[in-house]
């Protein structure tokens, strides 16, 4: 009996032992915590924000539903999604959809089913389980459920219309005048229409209100048929089916205001162009001045910078209310103050005014309503140097834009011109002191429009055509030189030199005797064995204190080993103003500029990286130097192989070379190879021009 009391004794100990042991356990699943609400800002129906009401999403397909869900003790947990939409008799529907369990802070996803239709208002919320329990519905606490609206139906096709340039068989003006474009839908729904002009990207623009109208305006470039194609699009992104608004444009409007300044010596007054109003001329303006050279500009006024140096219509020349442009020569004999080309008085100022600062660059300015100005500046004024400037206000874009020789340099944004009615001025402005800023030098060719001057306009307004004044075919030598084409100086041959007309060089009949080869260009080429062997003129061949390029064929002899040779060169008293060579560390041309006519002096280098000059091949270099946008440029075959600004431009006093160049230490780098077909000019060749001369020759 006691043994059998002992027994139940210790049953009873092991059972109440278990039971405290079991305690932990049963406490640590009571403190299980369910998964957190989904927070709002992690919700989002096919990549848009949740939202409900007026702010709910339009989506054009059935949407992603996604939601980041979490567990506060980093349990698994998966997702249930519930949607709730009402059909068209009102009876709710709702549908659920389970995801699998992945990591506490897993983005979850499920698309809307199939069965959800469109045009309808769909709500959904979403919570959370870690196997144990459930979380809250993100809609708990009053934070509502996310809501969209399935949208798969396109707009109606929009109508277009415009008044500037309609529809129709008719020419209407033009190239600089702003037309403003209509569009309209006949869907309620529409928020926005997409339109594209003819060879520019698409734009958007919104509608005044959904269903409503929008206008958007446009300014032609160039003149000729156009065309808009337009489309509707709803708040879902659903666009309709486009339509194409087409019209005709003509070309650019004659100026407003024209005085060519080409009036004869002793003139009082300056002709205006299409019966405007003449400029009569204060004392300090002379006429007959010579004009911009390579242009259709003959002749200029000059004005000596004093206080009558000026002149006036005595009437407006725009209407500075509206877009305008004006334009000029100008050739400046001083730069070290303000000087004012062009101007229209304003009220105790300019309302505009065209020239240059006082820093040392061109300008343009505009007064601003509450008495601001507004100034675009660039360019670098060089005395006794042409440069055409264009100076365009666009009310629509609030710009004020300068083109220096035909190159936009500057554009000054938040532009507002005043409407002014006074007398336009040429060669001084007004400021707070009256009348001032009079021209010192010539100015030339002054217009003004009452629309936008578009850049293709400006740029051939500043136009300079290009002068041949030496081509040197290498054919054949008289006496000792190569004739020059239209008669001026000769290339004169120079050590072993000679003109090498393809012919055989060994007997035909020897079997060592290799095949002559052809000259480059032509019947001939100039030969140069690399030891002395050079051609020259007498003297400079080009005026490159301006604008001038230069063209050649050359070959590189295979034997002539690794050193650095010249193909042209321009020499001056002690350095060479350009130096076209051939380099042989990666086989490269490379052109040299010195920045003035002294030993030592700081040089500008191009190096065409891209171009690889190979041996016993031809290659057609061409050096173009545009004293007007102050750039220099290098081709090679055809193309712009290196470019770089330079503004140091100096006369080079010596005759032109080829084969050489002017050391330190007297005439070196002589070129072994050969010389084919050189030309030079006066002006800056377009790329185009290089291309045409390179298949020319």
């Amino acid at each position: 009996m006691v043994r059998h009391a002992l027994v139940r004794c210790a049953v009873a100990v092991a059972l109440a032992s278990s039971a405290v042991v079991a305690t932990p356990w049963a406490a640590g699943a009571a403190e299980n915590s369910p998964p957190e609400q989904p927070v709002p800002a992690e919700l989002a129906t096919g990549g848009q924000d949740c939202a409900r009401g007026a702010e709910r999403p339009y989506v054009a397909t059935r949407p992603q539903l996604e939601a980041v869900l979490r567990d506060p003790d980093a349990q698994p947990v998966s997702a249930k999604f519930e949607i709730s939409w009402r059909d068209g008799a009102g009876e709710r529907h709702v549908r659920s959809l389970r995801t699998e369990s992945k990591s506490s802070g897993s983005t979850f996803s499920r698309p809307v089913p199939a069965e959800v239709p469109p045009s309808t208002q769909v709500s959904w919320r979403v919570r959370a389980s870690d196997g144990s329990a459930w979380g809250p519905w993100s809609s708990a606490g009053g934070k509502g459920k996310c809501q969209f609206v399935l949208d798969d139906e396109a707009p109606a096709e929009p109508s277009v219309s415009s008044a500037e340039y309609p529809d129709d068989d008719q020419w209407h003006d033009g190239v600089g005048i702003r037309g403003t474009f209509k569009a309209a839908s006949s869907s309620g729904d529409t928020v926005a229409y997409v339109y594209r002009f003819m060879g520019e990207t698409p734009q958007t623009v919104r509608a005044e209100q959904p269903g409503g109208t929008a206008e958007f305006s446009w300014l032609p470039q160039s003149d000729g048929p156009g065309s808009v194609t337009v489309q509707a699009q709803d708040r879902a992104g659903n666009r309709s089916a486009p339509t194409t608004h087409r019209f005709l444009v003509k070309e650019g409007g004659k100026p407003a205001a024209h005085w060519r300044l080409a009036d004869p010596a002793g003139s009082s007054e300056a002709t205006a162009e299409a019966g405007g109003k003449a400029a009569k001329a204060g004392g300090g303006a002379v006429f007959g001045a010579e004009g911009p050279a390579r242009t259709a500009v003959g002749s200029a006024v000059e004005l000596d910078g004093s206080a009558e140096a000026f002149l006036t219509p005595g009437a407006p020349a725009v209407d500075t209310g509206k877009a305008f442009a004006v334009s000029a020569w100008v050739r400046p004999d001083e730069t070290g103050r303000a000087m004012a080309a062009v101007s229209q008085d304003g009220v105790g100022t300019a309302a505009f005014r065209l020239g240059g600062e006082g820093g040392g660059t061109f300008s343009f300015a505009l007064a601003g309503p509450d008495g601001s100005a507004e100034r675009a500046e660039g360019g670098r004024p060089e005395r006794g140097e042409w440069a055409h400037l264009t100076g365009v206000y666009d009310p629509a874009e609030e710009t004020a834009r300068l083109y220096v020789n035909g190159r936009l340099v500057d554009t000054a944004e938040n532009a507002r011109a005043v409407p002014a009615s006074g007398d336009a001025q040429i060669g001084r402005a007004l400021g707070e002191a009256g009348q001032g800023r009079n021209w010192d030098g010539r100015i030339a060719d002054v217009r003004a429009w009452n629309r936008v001057v578009v850049p293709e306009e400006a740029a051939r307004l500043a136009e300079r055509g290009t002068v041949s004044e030496g081509h040197w075919k290498l054919d054949a030598a008289v006496g000792g030189a190569s004739p020059e084409q239209g008669g001026g100086q000769p290339l004169r041959l120079g050590g072993d030199a000679k003109i090498f007309g393809g012919e055989q060089q060994c007997d035909p009949l020897d079997p060592e005797c290799a095949p002559g080869r052809d000259p480059m260009v032509g019947a001939g080429e100039l030969e140069l064995d690399g030891t002395g062997d050079f051609a020259a003129t007498d003297g400079p061949v080009v005026a490159t204190g301006d604008s001038f390029s230069l063209a050649t064929h050359v070959r590189i002899d295979p034997a002539a080993g690794d050193r650095t040779m010249t193909v042209l060169s321009l020499p001056g008293e002690h350095v060479n103003l350009a130096a076209l060579r051939y380099t042989p560390e990666r086989r490269k041309w490379e052109l040299t500029l010195a920045h003035e006519d002294r030993a030592g002096a700081e040089t500008t280098t191009l190096r065409a990286d891209s171009a690889r000059a190979t041996s016993g091949a031809p290659h057609h270099l061409a050096v173009v130097l545009d004293a007007g946008t102050d750039e220099v440029l290098l081709y090679v075959d055809g193309t712009v192989a290196a470019r770089a600004p330079f503004h140091h431009a100096w006369r080079a006093t010596g005759g032109l070379q080829a084969g050489r160049a002017q050391l330190a230490d007297g005439w070196g780098e002589y070129l072994h190879g050969a010389v084919d077909d050189v030309h030079a000019f006066a002006g800056a060749l377009t790329e185009q021009e290089v291309v045409l001369l390179r298949a020319a020759d």
